[in-house]
């Protein structure tokens, strides 16, 4: 009895044992959609060589676990914006936009929301183990470095995700050498960062100004896109971008001098409900070396336009520096302009990664380049949002001012942009048996930059005088009215019109 049961132990043991594993958990990533950043250089075979640098991002969206292997996954959507050495080497993008505005007439690169592979993607446990994945990519792109050129690049990437899978993090799988493979743009060394876009946002949006106009043009298939989605979230509100990249080298003819250095931009924008936008920018570049006129880029006004969005969360965009009003913007002075790729993530898709995809200043006659640098930025959401306010009170209140007297509106701009602002009050008199006359100082219209985060007191004063004393005069009338054609006066606090009345 006893032999019995210990043959039938053994069995259930060499069964247990025999029996298949379960399979191992899926993947997190599948079933996921991702905004990625790209940084890094093509690989260097001597020391001290100079580097060649390159950035880039996209969007990615994988099918579900199990489409790839027992627990990995397809790629079923991708878009990506890919630099390496900007015009030396390779730099494209997945359609081509603002061919009009552009030096050589092909255009500039832009996201366009399809999905852009020309290999079969695939996210599967690494061979190495240690809890990693691998990525195979094959982005292809319809703009190959100055026109429409049909290409593409195969990458691959060793992956870890943290909880839950929302920031993953990788680098790419190196060659296995000890010589190149392939010469650049293949077998870059990069670092790669995929941040989960939003569940819930639903995209694209179409915003207050479907058909706004900026830089470059107006919204539109030829500019990067359907419409604008500026003043809808989640293209609406106050938030800070970093932008940091590299100069291209000497032997790029749209390479800025001095050439081959490192520069970093902070920015902070404001999206107006109404779909304008505008902010501020400080550049840091190679610490002002070179710098013969003294002048800076330590505060330069932006203005900003969207040309398009996409349901994968891209979208194209395009900035001007804008009021050379002081030595802190010598870009303004050159009318600096860029077209910005963007891809947005996180839980209400309020941050994004941008790429400069193109510049233009009045040494390129007003038109479009390459960038000449390899840049891009990380941005986060702000808050709270600004605005811009007067003292005007918003209903339609009459003033009314006695002869001698003067009376003076302030003015609040609680957001990053320098908003540029006109005030409106004709001249009216003399007139009426007292000859009265009531006026704007300093005539009508008067304009007025109100700058970001700053408030004027006494922005703007009317002024009022009658000749005569007549008891019955009934004075003269005049209408104030305040307007600002990049940054929209809240209606809480007005900005007229409103009737001013100057009597004795």
């Amino acid at each position: 009895m006893k032999r019995t049961l210990l043959g039938l132990v053994m069995l259930s043991s060499l069964a247990l044992m025999a029996a298949p594993k379960a399979n191992a958990a899926a993947l997190g990533e599948c079933g996921k959609s991702y905004a990625f950043e790209l940084h890094g250089t093509e690989p260097s075979s001597t020391n001290d060589a100079a580097l060649h640098y390159i950035v880039g991002i996209g969007q990615i969206t994988f099918g579900a676990a199990g489409t790839a292997g027992p627990t990995g996954c397809t790629v079923t959507h991708l878009e990506t914006m890919y630099n390496d050495n900007d015009f030396n080497t390779f730099i494209a993008g997945p359609n081509t936009c603002y061919a009009p505005s552009s030096v050589l007439g092909g255009g500039i690169p832009c996201f366009d929301g399809a999905d852009h592979e020309a290999g079969a993607g695939s996210l599967t446990p690494s061979v190495f183990g240690g809890g990693a994945q691998t990525l195979t990519i094959v982005p292809s792109f319809g703009w190959t470095n100055g026109g429409p050129a049909a290409t593409s690049l195969p990458l691959a990437f060793t992956l870890q995700g943290n909880a839950g899978s929302v920031t993953v993090l990788g680098n790419s799988v190196p060659d296995s050498g000890p010589t190149a493979s392939a010469p650049p743009p293949a077998k870059p060394v990069l670092a790669i960062t995929l941040q989960k876009q939003s569940t819930t946002a639903v995209l694209p949006v179409v915003g207050a100004n479907t058909n706004s106009c900026g830089a470059f043009g107006c919204t539109g298939v030829a500019f990067g896109g359907d419409n604008s989605g500026y003043g809808v979230a989640p293209y609406l509100g106050l938030s800070s971008s970093l932008f940091q990249g590299y100069g291209a080298p000497a032997s790029d003819p749209f390479a800025q001098p001095i050439t081959g250095t490192f520069g970093t931009t902070i920015n902070s924008l404001q999206i107006f409900a109404n779909g304008q936008a505008g902010g501020v920018a400080t550049f840091s570049n190679n610490d002002n070396v070179g710098n013969t006129s003294g002048a800076t880029n330590n505060s330069c006004d932006t203005q900003v336009f969207q040309t398009g969005n996409f349901a994968d969360g891209t979208s194209n965009n395009a900035a001007a520096i804008v009021h050379p009003v002081s030595a802190n913007c010598a870009d303004a002075f050159i009318a600096a302009k860029f077209t910005l790729g963007n891809v947005v993530f996180g839980a209400t898709s309020t941050s994004s990664f941008s790429i400069v995809t193109g510049i233009a200043a009045s040494i390129t006659g007003g038109g479009l380049v390459p960038p000449g640098l390899m840049a891009d930025a990380l941005l986060l959401a702000s808050a709270p949002p600004g605005k811009l306010t007067t003292t005007i009170p918003a209903a339609q209140t009459p003033l009314l001012m006695q002869t001698g007297t003067s009376h003076s509106w302030n003015i609040t701009n609680t957001s990053p942009a320098g908003c540029d602002i006109t005030v409106t009050m004709p001249t009216v008199g003399p007139a009426g048996p007292g000859g009265c006359t009531v006026s704007l100082m300093g005539g009508s219209p008067k304009a007025i930059l109100q700058e970001g985060d700053t408030s004027t007191t006494a922005a703007f004063t009317a002024n009022c005088s009658c000749a005569a004393l007549p008891e019955d005069d009934v004075g003269v009338t005049t209408t104030l009215t305040v307007t600002s054609s990049d940054c929209p006066m809240t209606t809480a606090t007005g900005g007229g019109p409103i009737n001013v009345q100057c009597v004795n």
